[in-house]
């Protein structure tokens, strides 16, 4: 699904639970202690294994992160995939699902993602994994544009990709933004704004959106 690498799954019941006891340990870690104050030592001690264990799954805290990144990625992208329970020729509808599940399913997991942002800053190997971690949902929205343009439901001259990257980030951006506790905005109110700004921007024909607003 992206260029997210994973290390190699274990094969046995118990190298599955313990690989999953370290994955948890660590997310917890890094969401309470941040990047820096994190040692192996504490992961492995939080995970009940010892300090060997730990490379027996893992050949660095980078490594450890970089897991625990792939498995929300992958609950990202499988929790914000409207997929059929709406029909292709509701468009706004969609979109609204598409952000309303999004900002559930980021506010789930903001601590983490805020982790790899501090670190995506200043080294090159964050960066390229933020990238990555982007790059599902930008072909994903690429596509959903395209098959609208081709129903003549968004503008045929906005390119695919730009767009998808510019409403992407907005989106991103905003969820994180919305967390803040001073915005006063419900969940309700939050996803109507992304979904009014989402539609007007592609050209959504206003006999497409509800009541024709």
């Amino acid at each position: 699904m992206t260029g997210v690498q994973q290390e190699q799954l274990p094969v046995t019941d118990r190298g599955r639970r313990t690989r999953a006891a370290l994955l948890q340990a660590g997310r917890e870690l890094f969401e309470e202690r941040g990047w820096a104050d994190v040692r192996i030592d504490a992961v492995a001690e939080r995970a009940g294994v010892s300090h060997g264990t730990f490379y027996t799954w893992f050949d660095s805290k980078e490594s450890l992160l970089r897991a625990i990144v792939a498995v929300v990625v992958e609950d990202l992208f499988t929790a914000t995939t409207v997929g059929p329970r709406l029909p292709p020729d509701a468009p706004y509808a969609r979109i609204e699902a598409a952000n309303r599940l999004y900002l559930t399913a980021v506010t789930r997991h903001a601590r983490i993602l805020r982790v790899l942002d501090s670190l995506a800053d200043t080294r090159e190997e964050f960066r390229r994994l933020r990238v990555d971690v982007r790059e599902a949902f930008v072909r994903r929205g690429m596509e959903g544009l395209v098959r609208l343009q081709e129903l003549g439901l968004a503008d045929g001259a906005l390119p695919p990709r730009a767009t998808a990257s510019a409403l992407g980030a907005m989106v991103e951006s905003f969820a994180h933004l919305w967390q803040d506790p001073g915005e006063d905005l419900d969940e309700d109110a939050a996803v109507d704004v992304l979904t009014r700004l989402w539609a007007g921007a592609i050209g959504l024909p206003r006999s497409a959106w509800p009541d024709g607003r």
